[in-house]
């Protein structure tokens, strides 16, 4: 059974092999009797002298294939050898090639790169060279021009070897006695003529069979005319509208990006060693190309001393040598020049090695967010600031007190405002409704952690709904918290919309392996829930990323990036921050905490609303809340 369903898949594969052949044979008579109606109409518009400038490059890019059979060997060895040369820079166009190899035509040029370009040994494109139609090498197959280039030098030497043959016969003796001797041959060398005719018809059937499977392998017109409007569908897909070119230039940094780049390197030596590792290999390659440069100079050198047969040929390979000489000191001043620019200007560290520091045993997996630095045996890093970078901070923004007006003209937005208190017990009602929420709660994860948590129950009392109508809250979790944190959204009114991951670095901005939280495995990124409420407004869709990557600081200190990327999805509005601390104070935002230094406020409105609901300003235990809220009944 397995024999006949072998012989069918044969059988099957040979017939549409067929079908194949005879498709392209129709495609291909209709391309040749195009060409030739075409050539006919040349013919009679060749009365002017200008008449080739005439020609469209359509038509003269359906020449390529008229050229097919007057392609000459050498030539196209010519070319593999230009195409395999490593001196070679590309992009390089056909017309280039032809300035290289004397004797040649841009249509021959043209159709043995495409020749080449359907054996997979170079990738090009269709480019208008001026008048005419050419072709530019992208990129370049070695391996394959190899093979390609063994195969004409063979075939080169099989014409050869039959010219040589046909000059003999010709030349060969009338005298009879010698004719009776060339018929008298021994049988031997007549097997070995015939075993050598029939090696020829099997080469030339394997070139036949070649052209062939590249006919095959060529694409046809709908299937160009279908690849380029994909392309262009994709372009118009990628392209920015006006409307978000519009955006990104409103939130672009006025006067460029005010953060230094840290070296990949790590350390200043490591990117010494890196930079020497590639001068030496740049110089190396020049070096070969150089070289390259003199062997091809002195081989045209002797090709024009062969064709004008002067006696002042033989001054020619000195002059060339001269020439080279003096492109190598330039060369060379252009790398000394190219090394005095090449300094690194990122941002390099610096390893802390203390008395009690072996190097031998690496890298601190905490680095600089490790607790017993102190008596840590493992290897520590700072910052290596260099001599010339402006250390001068910029004003903090945090402390001026001048009012700005917001896009939106009934929101007014103020300094950075905040209420030490206790969530649990915290009237909301109080502070007003907000565009955006972000919360960072401290979940129970069933870990020890360096601060009190609060328990499920807790979570979901929290007075949250009544902070919004309509607008989106950013709530962070880990663990456990992340299917606790998608039922507060559910039971504060929220649509989960969508979610964003920091996705943690150390010190030396690699990704972090050796967390502190995680069960089952070391985590290295948090998320950040976003949810919505009701329908807001003025939001900035499609403008950031989901994804932060960011260093890790001190515990539960999450990347500052987070705010530019809210404020960009809701410039000018009302924010507040639940469960902040000092470091996460922000301008236009309220943050409300336990860890936080008493009470700021800026906000008449919110001052006077404060004042009523909570008289000495206590909020931070249910008693008071229990009294002020006595108080509120009483008024």
């Amino acid at each position: 059974m397995a024999d006949e369903w072998d012989i069918k898949s044969l059988k099957t594969k040979r017939n549409n092999l067929r079908e194949k052949l005879e498709k392209r044979k129709k495609e291909r008579i209709e391309i040749l009797s195009d060409i030739q109606e075409d050539q006919a109409n040349l013919k009679k518009e060749l009365g002017t002298p200008h008449s080739r400038q005439q020609v469209e490059p359509p038509f003269a890019y359906l020449n390529l294939f008229f050229f097919a059979v007057e392609a000459d060997l050498q030539v196209q060895k010519e070319v593999l050898l230009a195409l395999s040369s490593t001196s070679l820079a590309l992009p390089i166009v056909s017309t280039q090639v032809v300035e290289k190899i004397p004797g040649s035509s841009l249509e021959m040029v043209n159709f043995i790169l495409g020749k080449i370009a359907h054996q997979g040994a170079i990738v090009i494109r269709k480019v208008t060279i001026g008048t005419e139609t050419g072709c530019e090498i992208i990129s370049v197959q070695p391996k394959e021009l190899k093979e390609i280039l063994d195969d004409t030098n063979d075939t080169c030497q099989q014409r050869e070897e039959e010219a040589k043959r046909k000059n003999e016969k010709e030349t060969a003796p009338t005298d009879p006695d010698v004719i009776e001797i060339e018929d008298d041959e021994e049988p031997e060398e007549k097997t070995m003529k015939l075993d050598s005719g029939s090696t020829r018809k099997e080469s030339t059937s394997l070139d036949a069979s070649d052209d062939i499977m590249m006919l095959l392998s060529m694409p046809s017109t709908r299937e160009k005319q279908s690849k380029q409007v994909g392309e262009e569908i994709l372009e118009l897909l990628t392209k920015p509208t006006a409307k978000e070119r519009s955006v990104a230039e409103k939130f672009k940094s006025h006067g460029g990006a005010q953060v230094m780049e840290f070296c990949s390197h790590g350390t200043k030596v490591e990117c010494l060693k890196a930079q020497q590792a590639t001068a030496e290999m740049a110089e190396k390659k020049k070096q070969e190309r150089n070289e390259d440069k003199d062997v091809e100079a002195i081989a045209a050198s002797k090709t024009k001393t062969g064709d004008s047969a002067t006696e002042d040929g033989e001054i020619i390979p000195e002059v060339m040598n001269c020439e080279s000489e003096s492109q190598e000191s330039t060369d060379g001043s252009d790398s000394s020049r190219c090394e005095t620019k090449d300094k690194c200007t990122k941002l390099h560290f610096k390893k802390i090695i203390q008395a009690h520091t072996d190097e031998s045993l690496g890298d601190c997996s905490f680095l600089n967010t490790c607790f017993h630095m102190a008596t840590c045996k493992y290897v520590h890093y700072e910052v290596d600031t260099l001599p010339h970078i402006n250390t001068n901070k910029p004003t903090d923004v945090k402390t001026k007190l001048s009012l700005k007006r917001s896009v939106d003209p009934s929101c007014t937005l103020y300094p950075p405002q905040w209420i030490q208190c206790d969530l649990r017990f915290l009237d909301m009602t109080v502070l007003g409704k907000f565009a955006v929420v972000m919360a960072d709660p401290p979940w129970d994860i069933h870990m020890e952690l360096p601060y009190g948590t609060m328990s499920d129950d807790e979570m979901r009392a929290l007075g949250v709904p009544a902070l919004q109508d309509d607008g989106l809250i950013f709530l962070w979790v880990t663990g456990r918290a992340m299917e606790l944190g998608r039922d507060c959204l559910k039971l504060w009114g929220y649509e989960r919309v969508d979610e964003l991951i920091w996705v943690k670095t150390n010190q030396l901005q690699r990704i972090i392996r050796t967390g502190r939280t995680g069960h089952w495995l070391n985590h290295g990124k948090e998320h950040c829930l976003v949810g919505m409420k009701g329908n807001p407004t003025n939001l900035n869709r499609g403008l950031d990323c989901d994804v932060i990557v960011a260093e890790v600081r001190a515990t539960s200190h999450k990347p500052d990036e987070i705010y530019g990327i809210i404020e960009r999805l809701s410039p000018g509005t009302r924010k507040i921050e639940l469960f902040g601390r000092p470091h996460n104070i922000q301008p236009n935002w309220i943050t409300l905490g336990n860890q936080l230094d008493g009470i700021r406020l800026v906000d008449p409105e919110l001052i006077t609303q404060f004042q009523k609901r909570y008289p000495d300003g206590n909020c931070m235990s249910p008693a008071a809340a229990s009294a002020a809220a006595l108080n509120g009944i009483q008024k």
